[in-house]
């Protein structure tokens, strides 16, 4: 099991493969499989065991196969779109609604957390990721997430980071931009070090376009208008999925700018679903600490900060109040009185006030108003 438990993630690709190749309302079956997982998570215990992997290829063939599982995702899309049109004239609404968001629930779980994966590896699996991003909007996501998250994560200079009282919905655009704003700040540094300009032919910022279109372009050439509406908006769904799960890794945790980052400002999700399905990207603890660590050797960190099913908390999200007051305001309390330095508390007092929470600090200590 140490080693099926990571195909869990292709499972899930092939029935929504499945549920596009029979048509009808089958193509709801991706997005639909939202509701077991969330209930296996939120029934799963944690899951604190480490893997015992002697064999790292028979773990890294999904990773590597996922690419093609996803072009057979989209080709089994086109193929219900042609198939359908033909035999009607037109799709109807409902279903379109239902492919718009298994293209995106798929283009992000478990696209995302493969990509996440691959872009932190030191060989080829980099070039991988970058082609896993095109399904989510985001084919340069290993800049920003690498020289910029890893850097500046429970700061204000990161945009992965969700502040105290922000919903997942300005979440998923903020972060969004966030991550294209960073990767041009980057391009535009490298620019000057090489004299060549962002928009050359050979950078990554083209590349990226180029990625995006011709996605768009073989689907729209295969699978006319009704597949190109799809299609866009399942990509765009997807980049807010990718952000919507991204959410809750640092949700409202605080560091000092330039201060090293520790246990203390990372969640984890350890239950026995999220794990193998996000390829442990939530054993988060170890990740931060060395990033270069493939993931079935990510050692658990129970008495890390502990975040909960990270489902439900997607779920709970959706409906803001409940998601604060229930799971993040109880969650980051415990954080600010047991594991922030008093610098810390300075600035979580601060973001709470910010946000309108309660101020669970009090008056600040003798010992916090001298830091």
């Amino acid at each position: 099991m140490d080693y099926l438990r990571y195909y869990f993630g292709t499972i899930l690709v092939c029935i929504a493969i499945w549920g596009f190749a029979h048509g009808g309302h089958w193509v709801w079956v991706g997005v639909g499989l939202l509701i077991p997982i969330t209930i296996l998570d939120v029934l799963a215990k944690p899951d604190l065991n480490m893997r015992k992997i002697n064999h790292p290829f028979i773990v890294n063939i999904p990773l590597y196969l996922h690419l093609f599982f996803m072009i057979g995702l989209y080709a089994s899309f086109v193929h219900w779109v042609n198939t359908t049109v033909q035999a009607t004239g037109s799709i109807p609404v409902i279903d379109m609604v239902g492919a718009v968001l298994s293209l995106g629930l798929l283009g992000a779980m478990p696209n995302v957390p493969v990509t996440h994966e691959l872009l932190h590896r030191r060989d080829y699996g980099r070039y991988f990721a970058t082609l896993l991003g095109t399904f989510f909007l985001d084919p340069t996501r290993d800049v920003a997430h690498i020289h910029n998250h890893h850097v500046n994560l429970a700061t204000p200079l990161d945009s992965d980071t969700a502040r105290r009282g922000e919903n997942i919905y300005s979440y998923m655009f903020r972060a969004s931009f966030g991550s294209y704003k960073d990767f041009i700040h980057a391009e535009r540094e490298k620019s000057k070090k090489t004299n060549k300009s962002i928009w050359s032919p050979s950078g990554r910022l083209v590349r990226a376009i180029v990625q995006v279109f011709i996605l768009i372009g073989v689907v729209t050439w295969f699978g006319g208008v009704y597949a190109m509406v799809i299609s866009i908006f399942g990509l765009m769904l997807a980049k807010l999925f990718a952000e919507g799960f991204n959410y809750f890794q640092h949700n409202g945790l605080v560091r000092v700018e330039g201060q090293p980052y520790e246990s203390r400002h990372i969640w984890n999700h350890l239950s026995y679903i999220i794990r193998p399905l996000a390829y442990e990207i939530s054993n988060h603890n170890d990740h931060h600490l060395d990033s270069y660590i493939p993931f079935y050797e990510l050692k658990p960190t129970p008495d890390g900060p502990q975040g909960p099913s990270m489902f439900l908390s997607f779920n709970a999200a959706l409906i803001p109040p409940i998601w604060f007051k229930f799971l993040a305001q109880p969650k980051l309390k415990e954080w600010d009185l047991t594991r922030a330095t008093p610098e810390e508390r300075v600035l979580a007092r601060e973001a709470n006030r910010a946000a309108g929470w309660p101020d669970w600090l009090g008056e600040p200590t003798e010992e916090t108003v001298s830091a």
